[in-house]
Formats: structure tokens, sequence, C-alpha cells
């Protein structure tokens, strides 16, 4: 049986690979701007945007509810994650995540719940008639609500899917979407330090936008009676995008005794490693923007404290009035984990990433991560 699933994993990854070659650098710089749900490619976890996102392979738990679902499987017990996001600092824009995961039992895999506030601040209100505002402000809310399971079918391969709920409203327009999100990760070498990741984002039917706000009041022609006018909105696509991520742990020092729970659990891997140094790769084919590549770096010291950084890359992106991502160049992020207790894996996490940004002074992420 096991060697039915690698030969599946392997399959499906020649596939991805195939996909995402034979349509690279084929993201579509023209329809930028066009999809509906713009907010679904934004990370809104503290840790993740500490490396720019680049962990599609490597990112666990709460996290992975973003980057790649199938990093929830390696959930042990229950994980707990929130972050606020200051986002494109100075633009009055904030984000906050809330997310859970939730073990079923060995067999029966992981159970993952999140969502995503985006406010974007109090606009004021302008009419043709009042161009200089005077009639108060309103406060468009974007929302991401998702529902995600994951499993481990093997030591090897883990994959899970996700299925979101998408709101998008101000005070008088309001639209309603579904997509859903797909992933696997794949887990090799002596110490399990060898990771490929592929995930498959955003897929849905299209949204339209429906409210008061589409009406307008005026006369007909040749009619002196005030009537009211519906517009129909038109439909816009998800921003749909697919991802390939590889990643290795560089591990060094032998097992640090405190990452491990008992004197029976001394394996070498990533949490129990006294140095490890992590080095991520990542492309992003997206269906609405520019493709990008992401690289990323991160050390951690006996899974105690962690420090990462990140850059984003996409074509043309020196040259000014071209680029199709707010995010772009690098990022950096730390992370202080607190163990509950002696040798014992459960920790709490802190986290804090900056990421640049091409407008406004950057976005600041901090959040915090009860690992069981």
């Amino acid at each position: 049986m096991k060697n039915i699933y690698k030969a599946l994993l392997k399959v499906s990854i020649l596939a991805m690979l195939i996909f995402s070659l034979q349509f690279s650098f084929a993201g579509n710089k023209d329809r930028s701007g066009q999809a509906a749900a713009q907010h679904l490619l934004i990370s809104p976890w503290g840790a993740s945007n500490g490396w720019g996102t680049v962990g599609i392979s490597s990112t666990k738990g709460v996290e992975a509810t973003f980057s790649n679902v199938a990093g929830m499987a390696f959930t042990r017990k229950t994980e707990i994650g929130y972050t606020n996001t200051l986002y494109c600092y100075g633009s009055s824009t904030n984000i906050n995540a809330l997310g859970v995961v939730q073990s079923l039992g060995e067999e029966r895999g992981n159970l993952g719940l999140s969502v995503m506030i985006m406010s974007l601040g109090d606009i004021t209100t302008t009419t043709v008639n009042n161009p200089e505002g005077g009639l108060g402000t309103f406060s468009p809310m974007l929302m991401t609500l998702g529902l995600s399971y994951a499993k481990s079918f093997s030591t090897a391969i883990h994959a899970g899917a996700s299925v979101k709920l998408i709101s998008e409203n101000t005070s008088d327009i309001t639209a309603i979407g579904f997509a859903i999100d797909a992933g696997i990760q794949y887990v090799t070498g002596k110490y399990d330090q060898f990771q490929i990741g592929v995930a498959l984002k955003n897929i849905g039917l299209p949204m339209s936008y429906k409210g008061d706000g589409l009406d307008f009041r005026g006369y007909a022609e040749g009619s002196t009676l005030l009537q009211t006018f519906s517009n129909r909105s038109q439909s816009y696509e998800m921003p749909a995008l697919l991802s390939l991520g590889l990643s290795y742990d560089f591990l060094f020092g032998g097992v640090s005794k405190m990452s491990s729970s008992d004197e029976s659990d001394l394996d070498l891997n990533r949490e129990t490693a006294a140095h490890r140094i992590t080095l991520a790769g990542a492309f992003v084919s997206n269906a609405y923007s520019k493709d990008q590549f992401v690289v990323g770096l991160e050390y951690s010291l006996m899974n105690l404290f962690q420090i990462r950084g990140g850059y984003t890359i996409e074509s043309g992106m020196w040259k000014s009035n071209t680029n199709t991502s707010v995010y772009l160049g690098p990022s950096c992020g730390t992370s202080i984990l607190i163990p509950l207790g002696k040798k014992t894996k459960s920790r709490v996490a802190i986290d804090y990433a900056y990421r640049f940004t091409v407008q406004w002074k950057g976005s600041h992420s901090i959040g915090a991560r009860i690992i069981l």
C-alpha cells in the first residue's frame, strides 16, 4: 500500500510540474486587478510572512491553512493561532486572522477552522455633487472563513483540502463566493529533511456584487418622473494560482534534549535538532498577475528561537509602474517558542514579521500560537 501511495504522489507531482513548466511566466499582467477577492492572495500569518510565504513544502500546523493545507496533517494534538497585520502601514488597513487545528486521531486526520478579516478603515463618502465629502464615511470589510481537512497517508505523504466562504461588503454593496484549496506535501530523506509541496488555491465560481449601491436615481429620456435604475454587476473570476515549493533542512549539533518529550524520543529531525537551517524556494503561477519566485532561509536554535528571511521576485520588478503585486523584495521575521514544561513538545510561539511593500511603509505582522 505504501508503494501505491508513493507512486500516486510521484505521478501527481510530475503532472503539476509539467503543468507549471508549460505555463511558466504565463501570469497575465494585463488581467491584474480584474479578479474578485484579491485578499485571498494575502497571507495573514506572522511566521509565514517572515520569509515571504515561501514555505509551500515546509509550513506546518495552523499557518498551513493559507500556504499549503497539507501541512495541517503534522499537527500532533491541537494548535491555535492568532495574528494581527498592519497591512501597508499608513494606509489604515488592518488584517486579523484566527485559526485552530485539531487532531481527530492518528487514522482520522486533522480538522481546521480559520477566519481572516481585512478592514480597509474609514473612507470618506463622496458623490458627483459632493466631491469633497461631508456625507460621512464607509468601511469596506473583506472576510474569508475556511474549513480544512488534512491527513497523513504515510510517513512521507500528506494531503489536504479546504472549502472557503468569501465575503466582500461595504455599507450598501455585498458579494458572496466560495472557493477550494488542495495541497500535497512529500517528505523524504534520512532525517525527513527534504520536502516537496504542491498547492492549488482559490478555485471557485465567479463572484458578482449586489446591493443598493449599484442603483442610481435619475430621469429617463423624455420623462420628468424621478426614477430608480438598477445596474447589474459583472461577474469576476477567483484569483486562482498554483504554487510549487522545495525545501531542505540542514541539521547540526545532534539532538537537543530540550526538544524531546522523553529519553526514547531522540530521533534527529527538524524539531529535535540543536541547530537547523532550512533553505526553501517556491514558484507561484498566478492567473491574474505576474508569476513569482520566492527564496527563503530560516535558522532554528533548539526549536526555541527562530529567525527567517525571504525575497520575492517577479519579472520587470525593477521597472516603475509595471509591478502587479504589493509584496516584492525582502521580508524578515522571528519567532520565540516557549516550552510548556520540561522535555515537552508543547510550545507557545510569539511571531513577528516585516514585509517590504511597493507602496506605503511595509507590512508588520505580530501573532501568537499555542502548539500542543
